[in-house]
């Protein structure tokens, strides 16, 4: 993900790089380790979190961005249900940042990615149905990633004050 996502432009280059090490930064320490965990929510938070620091202007640097404020901005809707989603608020910004979500370049194309609504999934191709463990309650990567990291960022930093 560390691509150019200006041709001329080094300060939207630089801030998509500081996005992109500050999600990594704060994702480290609570990545699943096990092997059991090959897939799921977490695979998606690097990139959603990074969109988010990149697109939505809180402060000047992406690394200034609190664990706080990150969780905050994960539930827009709990706090007020007329807000918009994650999605909305990130697919806004960077059309104001001037970029074109129906190209063909890097950042595009991982934004529409991780966007696309996926409808529920309780049974397998075979017509059996799935385990709790396996339904996927359908929606965007963004959004189930945006869970997994409102979660884990309020039980690994928040409660512990290491933020």
């Amino acid at each position: 993900m560390a691509f150019d996502v200006a041709e001329q432009g080094d300060l939207r280059n630089r801030r998509w790089a500081g996005s992109l090490r500050r999600s990594a930064t704060l994702l480290e320490p609570v990545w699943p380790e096990t092997s059991t965990f090959s897939s799921g929510p977490f695979i998606s938070a690097l990139p959603t979190i990074a969109l988010f620091l990149y697109a939505v202007p809180q402060v000047d640097a992406p690394q200034l961005v609190s664990v706080d404020d990150i969780t905050k901005a994960f539930t827009p809707r709990l706090a007020d249900p007329s807000a918009p989603s994650l999605e909305d608020a990130v697919r806004e910004c960077l059309i104001e940042r001037r970029h074109d979500l129906d190209d063909d370049s890097e950042l595009s194309s991982l934004f529409r990615s991780l966007t696309v609504c996926r409808p529920p999934l309780a049974y397998s191709l075979g017509g059996f149905e799935l385990t709790a463990m396996d339904n996927d309650p359908g929606g965007t990567l963004m959004g189930a990633a945006a869970k997994w990291v409102n979660y884990t960022f309020t039980h690994h930093y928040l409660r512990r004050d290491s933020a």
